[in-house]
């Protein structure tokens, strides 16, 4: 075998060994951007329960749903509710801005989506959302899906005080009113 034909298989070798390392490379990287979404989507979801835990403290939860209602809430009782539902709504836009990004999913996103605006479309929290000014502090892209979905005829968003007994304004009066006889 002559120089040239040495030289010639070499490059051959050597084209094979870098199609390789750039599949391996490649499917490396797949992993790595599925890793990093399925981290992403963790921190979400803890994220999510940070915000909704709070609502395990009477006050807030009572608080909330005293807002939610049609009634006239006290003055602590809008500051406690409207400051958990900011909270909230950031975390939110950290869901909306992944999914904008590509990394949420359709599925995962329409979920916290919905979730967002069932918080927004009780009577006093809307009330505050859309006469109030509520929705100025959040992005644009944001307030208009919320706003979309709260005003779509055809597919009117639940209340979060209707999806569970338990966020009901009747159940919770009748639950305050136990606990203090």
């Amino acid at each position: 075998m002559t120089i040239v034909e040495l030289g010639a298989l070499g490059e051959f070798v050597g084209s094979i060994l870098t199609l390789a390392t750039l599949a391996y490379l490649a499917i490396q990287v797949r992993q790595n951007t599925a890793q990093q979404r399925r981290e992403e989507l963790v921190s979400i979801q803890d994220g999510q329960n940070r915000v909704i835990a709070q609502l395990r403290d009477p006050r807030v939860f009572g608080a909330y749903v005293r807002t939610a209602g049609d009634r006239d809430p006290s003055i602590e009782d809008r500051g406690a509710s409207f400051s958990w539902v900011v909270q909230y709504l950031n975390h939110f836009q950290i869901v909306h801005d992944s999914y904008q990004s590509g990394s949420l999913d359709e599925e995962s996103y329409q979920l916290w989506a919905g979730f967002a605006v069932a918080i927004i479309a009780p009577v006093g929290i809307r009330r505050w959302w859309e006469e109030e000014g509520g929705r100025l502090a959040f992005h644009s892209e944001v307030r208009t899906m919320i706003d979309q979905r709260l005003n779509d005829p055809a597919d009117p968003p639940v209340p979060l005080t209707e999806m569970w007994t338990q966020f009901s304004p009747e159940a919770w009066d009748f639950a305050s009113r136990s606990a203090n006889p």
